[in-house]
């Protein structure tokens, strides 16, 4: 019993020592670095890598999509955003691309915070 403590508490300081310091994993610079290679695509200056990159965009902007559609304000209760039923990958990444081409001031904010505001900014909800 006393060998299996000794593992665990070995395991959680590793686990902790291992952990970054910010919990937002995915910040604007990362993100544009992905979303540029979408432009590298489009002007023929793409290598292998920037398909993979782009992948991670989209599948990042539409995560964080999945997981707030539908979402409300808690003050309000009204809706964060109302974009189309039918938004496809490809639309959701070009609002979120140009939102950060935009705004590079915010890019040290959250990956997460720039999705969501690109999205707030382009499909407001009418009152």
């Amino acid at each position: 019993m006393r060998k299996l403590l000794v593992l665990f508490a070995i395991g959680v300081a590793a686990l902790l020592t291992t952990l970054p310091a910010r919990a937002d994993f995915v910040d604007g610079e990362t993100l544009m670095q992905w979303a540029d290679e979408y432009r590298r695509i489009r002007e023929g200056t793409a290598d292998t890598l920037s398909h993979v990159y782009v992948r991670r965009f989209q599948v990042y902007v539409m995560g964080v999509h999945d997981a707030h559609v539908g979402i409300f304000y808690p003050t309000s209760g009204e809706l964060m955003f109302c974009g189309p039923r039918n938004l496809s990958v490809a639309q959701a990444s070009e609002v979120v691309f140009r939102f950060l081409q935009r705004n590079p001031e915010r890019r040290r904010d959250a990956g997460s915070v720039l999705v969501m505001s690109a999205f707030v900014e382009t499909f407001p909800c009418e009152k």
